[in-house]
Protein backbone atom coordinates (compact mmCIF):
# COMPACT_ATOMS: atom_id res chain seq x y z
CA UNK A 1 0.00 0.00 0.00
CA UNK A 2 1.30 3.13 -0.83
CA UNK A 3 2.10 6.51 0.65
CA UNK A 4 -0.74 8.59 1.49
CA UNK A 5 -1.18 11.77 -0.14
CA UNK A 6 -0.86 15.45 1.82
CA UNK A 7 -3.51 16.31 0.97
CA UNK A 8 -4.97 12.94 2.78
CA UNK A 9 -2.74 13.63 5.50
CA UNK A 10 -3.79 16.91 6.07
CA UNK A 11 -7.36 15.98 6.11
CA UNK A 12 -6.78 13.56 8.74
CA UNK A 13 -4.98 15.53 11.24
CA UNK A 14 -7.58 18.37 10.82
CA UNK A 15 -10.24 15.66 11.50
CA UNK A 16 -8.62 14.93 14.56
CA UNK A 17 -8.89 18.72 16.10
CA UNK A 18 -12.11 19.39 14.57
CA UNK A 19 -14.68 20.71 17.15
CA UNK A 20 -17.07 22.51 14.84
CA UNK A 21 -20.25 22.66 16.31
CA UNK A 22 -19.00 22.91 20.19
CA UNK A 23 -18.70 25.72 21.93
CA UNK A 24 -14.90 27.76 21.48
CA UNK A 25 -16.11 29.76 24.86
CA UNK A 26 -16.71 26.47 26.75
CA UNK A 27 -13.26 24.97 25.42
CA UNK A 28 -11.61 28.28 26.85
CA UNK A 29 -13.05 27.76 30.11
CA UNK A 30 -12.25 23.52 30.32
CA UNK A 31 -8.63 24.85 29.05
CA UNK A 32 -8.08 27.40 31.53
CA UNK A 33 -7.26 29.88 28.59
CA UNK A 34 -5.55 32.89 28.67
CA UNK A 35 -5.36 35.76 26.49
CA UNK A 36 -2.49 35.24 24.01
CA UNK A 37 -2.73 31.66 24.69
CA UNK A 38 -3.91 29.17 21.06
CA UNK A 39 -7.46 27.31 22.09
CA UNK A 40 -6.82 23.76 21.21
CA UNK A 41 -8.97 22.35 18.33
CA UNK A 42 -10.74 23.88 15.41
CA UNK A 43 -14.16 25.38 16.26
CA UNK A 44 -15.23 26.75 12.42
CA UNK A 45 -15.22 25.79 9.01
CA UNK A 46 -13.82 29.23 8.03
CA UNK A 47 -10.65 28.03 10.29
CA UNK A 48 -10.70 24.83 8.87
CA UNK A 49 -10.40 25.80 5.35
CA UNK A 50 -7.90 28.11 6.08
CA UNK A 51 -5.53 25.86 7.83
CA UNK A 52 -6.17 23.30 5.19
CA UNK A 53 -5.22 25.78 2.47
CA UNK A 54 -1.73 27.02 4.42
CA UNK A 55 -0.74 23.66 4.98
CA UNK A 56 -1.20 22.94 1.31
CA UNK A 57 0.86 25.66 0.14
CA UNK A 58 3.57 24.22 2.71
CA UNK A 59 3.16 21.07 0.82
CA UNK A 60 3.70 22.53 -2.31
CA UNK A 61 6.56 24.10 -1.13
CA UNK A 62 7.96 20.85 0.53
CA UNK A 63 7.35 18.98 -2.70
CA UNK A 64 9.25 21.28 -4.80
CA UNK A 65 12.22 21.67 -2.30
CA UNK A 66 12.37 18.23 -0.86
CA UNK A 67 10.66 16.10 -3.24
CA UNK A 68 11.88 12.53 -1.39
CA UNK A 69 9.78 13.71 1.76
CA UNK A 70 6.68 12.58 1.05
CA UNK A 71 5.58 11.98 5.08
CA UNK A 72 4.84 14.64 7.94
CA UNK A 73 7.05 12.43 10.07
CA UNK A 74 10.06 13.23 7.59
CA UNK A 75 9.64 16.89 8.40
CA UNK A 76 11.90 18.40 10.63
CA UNK A 77 12.29 21.95 12.42
CA UNK A 78 14.99 23.23 9.96
CA UNK A 79 12.60 23.27 6.93
CA UNK A 80 9.45 24.78 8.52
CA UNK A 81 12.03 27.53 9.77
CA UNK A 82 13.41 27.47 6.23
CA UNK A 83 10.10 28.02 4.50
CA UNK A 84 9.28 30.56 7.06
CA UNK A 85 12.25 32.25 6.34
CA UNK A 86 10.93 32.34 2.79
CA UNK A 87 7.76 34.04 3.46
CA UNK A 88 9.16 36.65 5.81
CA UNK A 89 11.37 37.74 3.32
CA UNK A 90 8.07 38.44 0.77
CA UNK A 91 5.18 38.44 3.02
CA UNK A 92 3.45 40.96 5.27
CA UNK A 93 3.98 40.87 8.99
CA UNK A 94 0.15 39.99 9.16
CA UNK A 95 0.71 37.03 6.73
CA UNK A 96 3.56 35.32 8.26
CA UNK A 97 1.52 35.84 11.83
CA UNK A 98 -1.19 33.77 9.78
CA UNK A 99 1.15 31.20 8.38
CA UNK A 100 2.50 30.80 12.14
CA UNK A 101 -0.68 30.19 13.59
CA UNK A 102 -2.41 27.67 11.13
CA UNK A 103 1.19 25.61 10.89
CA UNK A 104 1.03 25.39 14.45
CA UNK A 105 -2.88 24.57 14.55
CA UNK A 106 -1.39 21.73 11.66
CA UNK A 107 1.10 20.66 13.87
CA UNK A 108 -1.48 20.07 16.77
CA UNK A 109 -3.37 17.46 14.32
CA UNK A 110 -0.27 16.00 13.54
CA UNK A 111 0.70 15.31 17.44
CA UNK A 112 -2.72 14.29 18.32
CA UNK A 113 -2.47 11.31 15.55
CA UNK A 114 0.83 10.73 16.81
CA UNK A 115 2.69 11.39 13.37
CA UNK A 116 5.26 13.16 14.90
CA UNK A 117 6.67 13.05 18.67
CA UNK A 118 8.09 17.36 18.94
CA UNK A 119 7.30 20.43 17.56
CA UNK A 120 8.65 20.92 14.11
CA UNK A 121 6.96 24.84 14.32
CA UNK A 122 9.90 27.04 15.86
CA UNK A 123 8.59 28.65 18.78
CA UNK A 124 11.39 31.30 19.06
CA UNK A 125 10.38 33.23 15.83
CA UNK A 126 8.22 36.46 16.79
CA UNK A 127 6.77 38.59 13.95
CA UNK A 128 7.02 42.01 14.52
CA UNK A 129 5.97 45.37 12.41
CA UNK A 130 2.51 46.09 10.80
CA UNK A 131 1.09 45.90 7.32
CA UNK A 132 1.79 48.86 4.95
CA UNK A 133 -0.50 49.46 2.28
CA UNK A 134 1.03 47.75 -0.65
CA UNK A 135 -0.54 49.99 -3.04
CA UNK A 136 -0.14 49.90 -7.02
CA UNK A 137 3.06 50.08 -9.38
CA UNK A 138 3.62 52.79 -11.24
CA UNK A 139 2.28 52.45 -14.76
CA UNK A 140 5.95 51.58 -16.02
CA UNK A 141 6.79 49.42 -13.30
CA UNK A 142 3.70 47.03 -13.98
CA UNK A 143 4.46 47.36 -17.77
CA UNK A 144 7.88 46.22 -17.27
CA UNK A 145 7.07 43.31 -14.94
CA UNK A 146 4.65 41.88 -17.15
CA UNK A 147 7.05 41.94 -20.11
CA UNK A 148 9.40 40.20 -17.95
CA UNK A 149 7.20 37.20 -17.00
CA UNK A 150 5.94 37.07 -20.76
CA UNK A 151 9.22 36.15 -22.08
CA UNK A 152 9.53 33.67 -19.23
CA UNK A 153 6.11 32.46 -19.12
CA UNK A 154 3.38 33.76 -21.88
CA UNK A 155 0.52 32.49 -19.93
CA UNK A 156 1.23 34.21 -16.96
CA UNK A 157 2.51 37.39 -18.90
CA UNK A 158 -1.25 37.34 -20.15
CA UNK A 159 -2.74 37.10 -17.12
CA UNK A 160 -1.32 39.71 -15.73
CA UNK A 161 -2.09 41.92 -18.72
CA UNK A 162 -5.94 40.52 -17.69
CA UNK A 163 -5.50 42.02 -13.95
CA UNK A 164 -4.22 45.33 -15.19
CA UNK A 165 -7.18 45.71 -18.15
CA UNK A 166 -10.00 44.23 -15.20
CA UNK A 167 -8.54 44.51 -11.90
CA UNK A 168 -9.42 40.90 -10.90
CA UNK A 169 -8.42 39.35 -7.60
CA UNK A 170 -5.69 36.69 -8.82
CA UNK A 171 -8.60 34.25 -7.65
CA UNK A 172 -10.95 35.69 -10.06
CA UNK A 173 -8.98 35.35 -12.94
CA UNK A 174 -7.79 31.73 -12.11
CA UNK A 175 -11.39 31.12 -12.81
CA UNK A 176 -12.87 33.04 -15.43
CA UNK A 177 -14.91 30.80 -17.59
CA UNK A 178 -14.37 31.37 -21.58
CA UNK A 179 -18.36 31.57 -21.66
CA UNK A 180 -18.30 34.95 -19.85
CA UNK A 181 -16.30 36.65 -21.78
CA UNK A 182 -18.05 39.52 -23.72
CA UNK A 183 -14.99 40.63 -27.11
CA UNK A 184 -17.56 42.63 -28.98
CA UNK A 185 -18.87 44.63 -25.59
CA UNK A 186 -15.63 44.41 -23.80
CA UNK A 187 -16.71 43.05 -20.72
CA UNK A 188 -16.30 40.05 -18.44
CA UNK A 189 -18.46 37.85 -15.88
CA UNK A 190 -16.40 37.41 -13.11
CA UNK A 191 -17.08 35.69 -9.26
CA UNK A 192 -15.67 37.19 -6.28
CA UNK A 193 -15.79 36.95 -2.93
CA UNK A 194 -18.78 34.85 -1.51
CA UNK A 195 -20.01 33.84 -4.75
CA UNK A 196 -20.71 37.87 -5.41
CA UNK A 197 -21.14 37.83 -9.17
CA UNK A 198 -20.21 41.07 -11.08
CA UNK A 199 -20.38 41.90 -15.02
CA UNK A 200 -17.37 44.42 -15.81
CA UNK A 201 -15.93 46.69 -18.72
CA UNK A 202 -12.84 46.38 -18.97
CA UNK A 203 -9.80 48.85 -19.79
CA UNK A 204 -8.57 47.75 -22.50
CA UNK A 205 -10.90 45.76 -25.27
CA UNK A 206 -8.19 44.07 -27.34
CA UNK A 207 -6.71 42.43 -23.82
CA UNK A 208 -9.41 40.25 -24.49
CA UNK A 209 -8.79 39.03 -27.94
CA UNK A 210 -5.78 37.79 -26.34
CA UNK A 211 -7.33 35.30 -24.45
CA UNK A 212 -7.62 31.34 -25.45
CA UNK A 213 -11.42 31.15 -25.37
CA UNK A 214 -11.47 27.53 -26.48
CA UNK A 215 -11.53 25.58 -23.38
CA UNK A 216 -14.58 25.65 -20.48
CA UNK A 217 -11.91 28.11 -18.01
CA UNK A 218 -9.13 30.25 -19.75
CA UNK A 219 -6.50 29.91 -16.72
CA UNK A 220 -7.95 26.93 -14.63
CA UNK A 221 -6.90 23.53 -16.32
CA UNK A 222 -5.38 19.98 -14.79
CA UNK A 223 -3.16 21.34 -12.56
CA UNK A 224 -3.94 22.38 -8.89
CA UNK A 225 -5.03 25.74 -8.81
CA UNK A 226 -3.26 26.48 -6.06
CA UNK A 227 0.27 25.77 -8.21
CA UNK A 228 -0.77 28.09 -10.96
CA UNK A 229 -1.82 30.86 -8.29
CA UNK A 230 1.63 29.89 -6.50
CA UNK A 231 3.36 30.41 -9.77
CA UNK A 232 2.37 33.85 -10.83
CA UNK A 233 2.96 35.23 -7.32
CA UNK A 234 6.52 33.40 -7.74
CA UNK A 235 7.14 35.01 -11.29
CA UNK A 236 6.34 38.30 -10.09
CA UNK A 237 8.52 38.28 -7.14
CA UNK A 238 11.33 37.02 -9.02
CA UNK A 239 10.59 39.94 -11.89
CA UNK A 240 11.10 42.65 -9.02
CA UNK A 241 13.59 41.35 -7.75
CA UNK A 242 15.55 41.04 -11.01
CA UNK A 243 14.05 44.73 -12.56
CA UNK A 244 14.99 45.94 -9.02
CA UNK A 245 11.34 47.15 -8.49
CA UNK A 246 9.81 47.23 -4.94
CA UNK A 247 7.34 44.03 -4.45
CA UNK A 248 3.80 44.84 -4.13
CA UNK A 249 2.28 40.79 -5.50
CA UNK A 250 0.03 40.19 -7.63
CA UNK A 251 -2.50 42.34 -5.73
CA UNK A 252 -0.23 45.60 -6.93
CA UNK A 253 -1.48 45.01 -10.56
CA UNK A 254 -5.15 45.04 -9.01
CA UNK A 255 -4.37 48.45 -7.60
CA UNK A 256 -2.25 49.93 -10.49
CA UNK A 257 -5.57 49.17 -12.68
CA UNK A 258 -7.71 50.69 -10.36
CA UNK A 259 -5.83 54.03 -10.54
CA UNK A 260 -6.18 53.62 -14.04
CA UNK A 261 -9.52 53.58 -13.88
CA UNK A 262 -10.37 56.77 -11.59
CA UNK A 263 -8.25 58.43 -13.76
CA UNK A 264 -10.50 57.46 -16.87
CA UNK A 265 -13.61 58.47 -14.67
CA UNK A 266 -12.21 61.57 -13.49
CA UNK A 267 -11.38 62.55 -16.67
CA UNK A 268 -14.78 62.27 -17.45
CA UNK A 269 -16.24 64.82 -15.17
CA UNK A 270 -17.19 62.34 -12.10
CA UNK A 271 -16.35 64.04 -8.48
CA UNK A 272 -13.81 61.82 -6.96
CA UNK A 273 -16.57 60.69 -4.57
CA UNK A 274 -18.01 59.84 -7.41
CA UNK A 275 -15.25 57.77 -9.10
CA UNK A 276 -14.17 56.25 -5.39
CA UNK A 277 -18.03 54.82 -5.51
CA UNK A 278 -18.12 53.13 -9.67
CA UNK A 279 -14.45 52.21 -8.45
CA UNK A 280 -15.37 50.00 -5.79
CA UNK A 281 -18.39 48.60 -7.61
CA UNK A 282 -16.04 47.68 -10.52
CA UNK A 283 -13.42 45.99 -7.92
CA UNK A 284 -16.16 44.42 -6.40
CA UNK A 285 -16.60 45.94 -3.18
CA UNK A 286 -20.42 47.53 -1.64
CA UNK A 287 -20.47 50.77 -3.52
CA UNK A 288 -20.81 53.00 0.03
CA UNK A 289 -17.95 51.52 1.35
CA UNK A 290 -15.31 53.76 -1.07
CA UNK A 291 -12.86 53.65 2.35
CA UNK A 292 -11.93 50.75 0.50
CA UNK A 293 -10.40 52.55 -2.21
CA UNK A 294 -7.34 53.95 -0.70
CA UNK A 295 -5.71 50.69 -0.15
CA UNK A 296 -5.39 50.84 -4.10
CA UNK A 297 -5.83 54.64 -5.01
CA UNK A 298 -3.75 56.65 -2.65
CA UNK A 299 -5.37 60.10 -1.71
CA UNK A 300 -3.40 62.67 -3.96
CA UNK A 301 -1.45 64.73 -1.99
CA UNK A 302 -3.19 68.54 -2.20
CA UNK A 303 -0.69 71.17 -3.95
CA UNK A 304 0.00 74.47 -2.74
Amino acid sequence: MGKPSWRIQIYRALNTIDHIGHSKFVAKQEQEWFPGQAVKGVYSFGYKNLVFDQAITFTNWLREEYPDVRLFCEVDREMVAEYLGEKVATCTPDTIRTILATLKKLQEGLRAMNWIHEEIVPQERTITGRNQPRGPYAPDDATSIRDWITQHDSELGQALNFILSSGARIDETLHLRSDKVFVDEARVELQGKGGRVRKIQVLHGDVLKTLDLSRRFVYLTEQPGRLWKDGLERRVRQACEVLDIQRRGVHGFRATAACEFVDLKRALGCTETEARRELAMWLGHNPHRTEVTYAYVPRKPVRS
